[in-house]
């Protein structure tokens, strides 16, 4: 059951559904995804507020450098002045805090003198100079991040700096995941020349876990017996359910036969893409199954391309778009599949040009984890040649 890649991807988003909206308070915000839009509550700054430590002034009250001003009040962060300046006045004012009224323009400290009760200018600043008006930063109820922003530790502050403390977000969906294979060892494991690593764990979390919750259910054996109960325990704890390995057609790859022992719906179980033209989608009801391929490279490719954009779906965040690229030598393709190339990028005076990683093979992991990212040559397109303008996803 093979599907092009269009195809594939059309399936497996529309078996995906939004998850719940929930409130969460600024502290469990960060990592989380917006479900609404977020808007200022109040005027930012929410009044004029000085950008120095310097006095405030009408700007009329004086004609040349050297003008005296007499100093009537203090305004500080917190505490602003409640004495309206005149002409000929000053406010001592602090940096945030409120300019008094009437004041118009301000200058720094360091440019003026103070003998007794009066400041002398030493400065001639324009009308409105070191002041930041009210709403120059965001005015009251305009949008400040649209819903599908993941909150990093700078837009969390910002709704804080917005006002809002209970934010509305999505529920992060419950990802299980099971490797399989005899000759898979852990990272702590005693080295085995017949075995290999478990980098795909490695690999997955750092995909994931920005978006969901990742639960790993170890590894099991290339045991059907084995290997159906926990399949089984993993899809009824969790929303979605990842397999690595097993997922081609090879004497031990029991993944296809698994799927069929829990009765899920199977809807394609290869692609046209390379690497990783395994992979098994299946659904039960609302839950979503995945199995993909051992090989990192093709783990990666088919996380990438088909379990990402699911994933983001789902907690309504957006996919950003793939970039453009021009190729300074060939990048080999065949018509009839999608090529996963991957690439080294350099940017010359904002424009990106890609270059061949030393190694295409699947099995090649190294160039994968040190290349920039992935030329999507689409199927109908064949080879590129040098000078061509091609799809690029950054890694």
């Amino acid at each position: 059951m093979k599907r092009n890649y269009r195809e594939a991807l059309k399936t497996i988003l529309d078996a995906s559904s939004e998850r719940a909206l929930e409130y969460v308070t600024l502290e469990n915000a960060l990592g989380r995804v917006l479900a609404r839009d977020m808007h200022a509550r109040f005027d930012l700054p929410d009044a004029d507020k000085c950008a120095i430590d310097g006095y405030t002034f009408r700007r009329d009250s004086i004609d040349a450098p050297g003008t005296r001003l007499r100093i009537v009040g203090e305004s500080r962060a917190g505490v602003a002045a409640t004495r309206r300046v005149e002409a000929d006045e000053a406010v001592f004012t602090m940096t945030g805090a409120v300019v008094p009224e009437g004041a118009d323009t301000a200058v720094r400290i360091e440019d003026t003198s103070r003998e007794g009760e009066e400041v002398i200018l030493h400065a001639l600043p324009p009308k409105g100079s070191l002041i930041n008006p009210a709403g120059s930063e965001i005015a009251r109820g305009e949008r400040a991040i649209e819903a599908g922003t993941l909150l990093d530790a700078r837009k969390v502050a910002l709704l804080a700096h917005l006002g809002h403390y209970r934010i509305p977000v999505r529920s992060r969906p419950r990802i299980g995941l099971v490797v399989s294979g005899d000759e898979v060892l852990e990272a702590w494991e005693e080295h085995d020349r017949s075995g290999v690593r478990n980098s795909n764990l490695y690999l997955l979390q750092g995909l994931l876990e920005p978006w969901a919750d990742l639960r790993y259910y170890g590894i099991v054996q290339d045991e059907p017996e084995r290997m159906v109960p926990l399949f089984e325990q993993a899809l009824r704890e969790n929303d979605i359910l990842l397999s690595s390995g097993g997922a081609s057609k090879g004497k031990y790859d029991f993944t296809a036969r698994i799927v069929q022992a829990l009765d899920l719906d199977l809807h394609f179980t290869a692609t046209d893409i390379r690497p990783g033209r395994p992979l098994i989608f299946a659904t039960r009801e609302e839950k979503l199954f995945f199995g993909l391929p051992g090989y990192p490279s093709a783990l990666l490719v088919n996380a990438r391309l088909f379990l990402l954009p699911a994933l983001l779906k789902s907690v309504g965040a957006r996919e950003e778009a793939p970039l453009f690229a021009i190729a300074e030598e060939t990048l080999r393709s065949k018509e009839g599949r999608v090529d996963l190339v991957r690439v080294h990028v350099e940017n010359r005076g904002g424009t990106l040009y890609l270059r061949n990683a030393p190694s295409q093979q699947t099995s090649d992991y190294l160039s994968m984890a040190l290349c920039d990212g992935l030329a999507m040559l689409d199927a109908s397109r064949g080879s590129v040649e040098a000078g061509e303008v091609v799809p690029f996803l950054p890694l």
